[in-house]
């Protein structure tokens, strides 16, 4: 797996700019939402500059929702732009069965050649022992086109992926994801406000967005899921 990973990223560097040419452009996501090429070159300029999974999973803990979702016989799960991520896995390793959408078919081949540690699954779901039955695939395309992975689903997990886009297009983002949501299931959306600072609070940029809508917010831990459909909002900042 690491040496599918090595060449993967031999064969994109032969194409990068010289160190003395290089600007710090790479860190940040496309402004294109729908570009894939654009996607597949962030992906691999990240991990090609040593920021793999274990960092872009640093802030992902999913011991509640594992929790929740076993109290509740929920057993599909669909996490949307999920890039390279090792979430779906671990969720997979937790006995559900998990789609994996992103536009980046780079994405996709990079999440599944990652070698996942045990250290690594452990930070993820908590020190619980994998179970067996469950199942991960991935799907390359929009998370805007409703036909691929229709469901419905009992979870949808996005992390950070719909705050990309330009926010008069937030709303139809949400409603694409929403159509793939059984009635009684959870939208997690984990938000990261990168320009909170104090004393000001930290903004979800999907919160508007589901409040206009309807939703039943939930914030901080979902120690009792309410009944129908809910929004599961968690933020980070930084």
């Amino acid at each position: 797996m690491l040496s599918a990973l090595r060449r993967m990223i031999t064969g994109y560097a032969k194409n990068r700019p010289s160190p003395g040419e290089e600007d710090l452009g790479w860190l940040y996501p496309p402004s294109n939402t729908s570009d894939a090429a654009a996607w597949d070159d962030y992906w691999m300029a990240q991990v090609e500059h040593g920021l793999a999974p274990p960092l872009f999973d640093m802030l992902v803990h999913d011991r509640n929702l594992v929790a929740v979702m076993a109290r509740h016989g929920m057993t599909r799960v669909l996490c949307a732009g999920n890039g390279i991520s090792q979430e779906p896995r671990a969720l997979a390793a937790a006995g559900f069965n998990v789609v994996a959408l992103d536009l980046s078919p780079t994405a996709a081949r990079l999440a599944q050649v990652w070698r996942l540690q045990p250290r690594e699954l452990e930070h993820l779901l908590g020190p619980e022992p994998p179970c067996s039955g469950g199942s991960v695939e991935y799907v390359t395309g929009s998370i805007l086109d409703s036909v691929l992975c229709p469901g419905p689903f009992d979870v949808i997990v996005e992390r950070g992926t719909l705050q990309l886009f330009r926010p008069e297009e937030r709303s139809v983002a949400v409603e694409a994801l929403a159509r793939r949501l059984g009635a009684e299931g959870i939208f997690l959306s984990h938000c990261h406000d990168r320009g909170w600072r104090p004393p000001a609070e930290p903004v979800h940029a999907l919160e508007a967005v589901f409040r206009l809508s309807g939703w039943t917010i939930v914030r901080g831990s979902l120690e009792e899921k309410p009944a129908g459909r809910c929004a599961w909002l968690t933020m980070s900042t930084g």
